[in-house]
């Protein structure tokens, strides 16, 4: 466990002193605010303000099932990836500023193995508005079978069906050269049985993206917005996320590196899971925010890459699940004008999931 995190930790500082240069930045900064800095400031004031308005709220929240993995390459990185710039359908659930890498119309669909008896699935659609801007649609649907339905006393009184379901459209636009912004809303709902719930999400993000360089940044807050309908009038806030994340693929290599950090409003103990008498100092906490990943581009049509995740190592590890827990495994396919993605890990403890993406250049 030192050992990774160590090298996480080695090549976030790497890619912190070699590549943000003074150079750089002064770059970054000019590019921050040309013509389109309105936007740029709205954006970012928008992703401050909910990050600190969610900070300041209860740790409950519901609608759960969108913190599950979409995107197979997304979750073979470690999760919660928000910098890596690639044509892919699903990426850009993460971030909706990486929606401005694709560049032909796509149409995606996804699937996850879970508990046994669910079914979670998903589809994306994606196209170019004009030379700047890109627009997407993408549905999620999760169902957890039928189940008993009994009274305090535990009679059985028949069966009920749970699910939920989210419904989003995406829109980014590419603010300089390097630097594209992006912005998802969905409607939410969730019923089970026949209790129903209703909520409005929203998602904003920036990339800063240098192809010279081989360097890309990303920031993205994930479920702003809350309920407006909500089980037996108890209202609960949306699972907010506020992720960054850097990806540097050395020149002339057919690596890539990633590091990640997510939960960046979160950094008090009790946000997370310990075990009684564990110790709880900033260094356990600081793990349960990063993860990293590297992919290897074998040919132009093959990869395949490996991530650790950090807090899924040391929470799922502490509940008893140890083995490959933390570690993600993926490769990607592509044949002509369709794209395949398999990624493989363990993201609960009784048993590991596979997400499956497929992509068609229509």
């Amino acid at each position: 466990m030192s050992l990774f995190f160590s090298f996480g930790t080695c090549v976030s500082v790497c890619l912190l002193k070699t590549f943000i240069n003074k150079d750089m930045l002064h770059s970054f900064f000019v590019h921050l605010f040309p013509m389109k800095r309105n936007l740029l400031t709205i954006a970012l004031a928008s992703i401050l303000i909910g990050a600190n308005t969610i900070q300041a709220q209860s740790l409950e929240s519901s609608f759960q099932f969108l913190k599950l993995p979409v995107s197979a390459h997304n979750s073979s990185l470690g999760g919660r990836v928000v910098s890596v710039c690639d044509p892919d359908p699903a990426l850009y659930l993460s971030n909706p500023a990486l929606l401005s890498a694709n560049e032909t119309r796509l149409l995606g669909l996804s699937a996850m193995t879970w508990f046994s008896g669910t079914t979670v699935a998903g589809a994306q659609f994606s196209n170019v508005f004009d030379s700047r801007s890109h627009y997407a649609f993408n549905g999620r649907y999760v169902s957890y079978g039928k189940m008993q339905e009994t009274q305090a006393d535990g009679t059985v009184t028949g069966t009920f069906t749970a699910k939920d379901i989210s419904l989003g459209a995406t829109w980014s636009y590419m603010l300089t050269d390097n630097l594209s912004g992006g912005l998802t809303g969905n409607v939410i709902t969730s019923r089970y049985g026949s209790m129903s719930s209703v909520a409005i999400g929203v998602d904003i993000g920036l990339l800063y993206n240098d192809t010279d360089k081989g360097i890309s940044i990303g920031l993205a807050a994930t479920n702003l917005g809350g309920q407006i309908k909500a089980f037996e009038n108890t209202f609960q806030k949306l699972p907010f996320d506020l992720c960054a994340g850097i990806t540097w693929k050395p020149a002339h290599a057919p690596l890539r590196f990633t590091v990640s950090m997510d939960n960046l409003t979160r950094w008090s103990a009790s946000d997370f899971y310990f075990t009684e008498g564990s110790n709880q100092g900033f260094g356990e906490i600081l793990k349960r925010h990063v993860s990293i990943g590297a992919d290897i581009n074998l040919t132009e049509r093959l990869y395949v890459a490996m991530g650790f995740n950090l807090r899924a190592r040391e929470e799922l590890a502490e509940k008893g699940s140890k083995g490959l827990t933390g570690i993600t495994l993926g490769t990607g396919l592509k044949i002509g004008r369709v794209m395949f993605d398999l990624s493989y890990g363990k993201y609960q403890v009784s048993e590991s999931s596979l997400i499956c993406n497929f992509a068609f250049n229509i």
